[in-house]
């Protein structure tokens, strides 16, 4: 019997079974908070007061013990008294303030557990959680002293290293600057010498978020793993980044932009009212989602780099499976099931395209206004020397619009010609089709992007839609009736048709009709396809432990009596005719 593997040979992928895009991250995090909302949102309320009340408490004590000493040193004429009363207050609020801290973080890490257990379908009481979490406590505050230490390392070696820099670089840019007369040379150089600091001062942003990506995931470290102390705790999460300080830097950064609008907002409100109970509202709020991203990739680097999907269910576990899904209906009425795109992913590819916009933006203006000002310009003023104003006007607008038409046109070309897809969106792995399941047309990517501009004005409002509504919609795509999903790019990409060997052939049409396919949810459809086609970069063990766990799952669900005749598969065997099945049964694309 040959196998369908060599004859029909999958595509790889670029990650392993059950591991998550870093936009996915986000997006499972948030639908898992939605899961338990309510309570999340009281711990953090409770963690919150706490913090907010004891550093309340720890602010009185300095304050009066300042007002007091101060009384007294006036009073007697002597200082004693004033220091006295500031080192005994010092020593009473600085355990209070830290303990408060600590408290904050060990109910973090509280809800990271609850929302983890939630994740991994682990049965664990709120209360046998608080029994792991809260005796640990000096730990989380041990650990974070070490995160900072290390953190502070990072900042004097950056900071000797930039004032090395400044001492080398500063005589050399007085010199040339001194040696060079021509006047557009003199720009250029001021030009490339601004582009070298602003270079410099990114890398060192970048070495900075790379070590506090490889320190994130202290917190959580303690909360999940047993017998782990602060030191093996700052370990283990440098540990599980290893090779994935990319993808992690990428979730934070993400999560960061997608909450841009709550924080903007509280922002605002605090500045009109004077108690900032909005920003601590907008606190409270944000820590659960917080702690769930700190949850789910935990999760996804234990699948990364350590194969953590084959030690449980495959299907209590897939993270995918927490993916809002739609089904829509063809005008030809054959239904087609969807998962959403979900805001982690719409930021990142949000993000993807605004790079790759401003940065072809910048250099065509850089080099628009070379042109311009050093060729065209003089030209103009030569021609037409009465009209210098009404130049710099028309010059002006015509950049404005030739700035908005490449803007928008980047959104309506990509998305017309590539199927619903710009890079941004290729690559976190979405497209936008309408709402009958159809791939995109020039009205649909023109209404979305010019909708674009009011979507993100008013506190970002299309945020706050996808994130809320159901069909996490935006304004443009509400106006263009257009729809966000996952794009399921390995199962498009395979072909089409297969050769089967006549037994094999013989075997899968047998398998369709004794089939219990309605026991087959596209969770379990979206297991084997994702194993298919990534088993190959699997350890040999992992490989044989996924296909079978996977064959132990759906087997007996689909076959509960096997027939007289059934003929003696591996199970890499079963998993392939099954899909091949599956895909035959509802005449789905691949």
């Amino acid at each position: 019997m040959g196998r369908v593997s060599r004859m029909w040979p999958f595509r790889r992928r670029g990650r392993l079974p059950h591991s998550v895009s870093s936009g996915n991250v986000v997006t499972i995090a948030l639908e898992l908070y939605r899961h338990q909302g309510n309570r999340y949102f009281l711990l953090s309320l409770f963690a919150h007061a706490w913090f907010f009340l004891l550093t309340i408490a720890a602010l009185l004590i300095m304050a009066v013990a300042l007002i007091v000493g101060g009384i007294l040193a006036g009073a007697i004429d002597n200082v004693s008294p004033f220091l006295l009363l500031t080192g005994m207050s010092a020593l009473v609020a600085l355990p209070l303030y830290l303990f408060g801290w600590t408290r904050l973080m060990a109910s973090g890490a509280l809800l990271s557990r609850r929302i983890y257990a939630v994740l991994t379908a682990l049965e664990e009481s709120e209360s046998a959680a608080r029994r792991f979490i809260f005796p640990k406590m000096l730990h989380y505050l041990l650990a974070t002293l070490i995160v900072g230490f290390i953190l502070l390392l990072v900042y004097v070696v950056l900071g000797a290293i930039g004032y090395l820099i400044y001492l080398v670089g500063a005589p050399l840019v007085q010199l040339l600057e001194q040696n060079i007369q021509i006047q557009p040379a003199r720009g250029l150089f001021f030009l490339t010498f601004l582009l070298s600091i602003l270079l410099l001062v990114l890398l060192a942003l970048l070495v900075i978020s790379y070590f506090m990506a490889r320190l994130s995931l202290v917190d959580v470290v303690l909360a999940l793993e047993p017998d782990c102390t602060p030191l093996k705790s700052v370990r283990r999460s440098w540990q599980l980044t290893q090779g994935q300080a990319w993808h992690t830097l990428t979730v934070f950064f993400v999560a960061s932009l997608a909450t841009i609008p709550a924080n903007l907002l509280g922002s605002i409100i605090n500045g009109v009212v004077i108690i900032p109970v909005a920003g601590f509202f907008v606190a409270v709020l944000l820590l659960p989602l917080w702690q769930a991203i700190k949850a789910v990739l935990y999760w996804d680097l234990r699948v990364r780099n350590e194969g953590a999907a084959f030690q449980v269910r495959p299907e209590a576990v897939n993270p995918l499976r927490w993916l809002r899904r739609v089904t829509l209906r063809t005008p030809e009425s054959i239904e087609l099931d969807f998962a959403l795109g979900g805001i982690g992913s719409r930021v990142l590819a949000w993000l993807i395209d605004q790079i790759i916009l401003y940065t072809a933006l910048v250099l065509f203006s850089l080099a628009a206004g070379y042109i311009y000002f050093y060729a065209l310009y003089p030209w103009l003023i030569e021609v037409l020397p009465a009209s210098g104003q009404s130049i710099e006007a028309w010059s002006l607008g015509i950049y404005l619009l030739v700035m908005f038409a490449l803007y928008n046109g980047y959104y309506i070309f990509f998305e017309t010609y590539w199927q619903g897809q710009t890079p941004g969106k290729r690559y976190a792995e979405i497209r936008v089709v309408q709402d009958n399941g159809r791939p995109i047309g020039l009205r649909e990517a023109t209404l979305r992007s010019l909708l674009q501009p009011i979507d993100f004005a008013f506190f970002g409002i299309g945020a706050f839609l996808v994130a809320l509504s159901r069909s996490e919609k935006r304004l443009g795509d509400m106006v263009a009736g257009t729809l966000v999903i996952q794009d399921e790019q390995a199962t498009r990409l395979a072909p089409k048709a297969t050769t089967l060997q006549q037994p094999q052939a013989a075997w899968v049409q047998e398998l369709r009709s004794l089939a219990h396919w309605e026991q087959m949810t596209p969770e379990h459809y979206l297991l084997v396809r994702n194993y298919l086609n990534s088993r190959d970069r699997l350890s040999p063990v992992g490989r044989y432990q996924a296909a079978q766990e996977l064959r132990q799952q759906l087997e007996p669900l689909l076959l509960p009596t096997y027939p007289a005749n059934w003929p003696a598969l591996s199970a890499e065997d079963f998993l392939e005719g099954l899909y091949i099945a599956y895909r035959q049964q509802y005449q789905s694309s691949p």
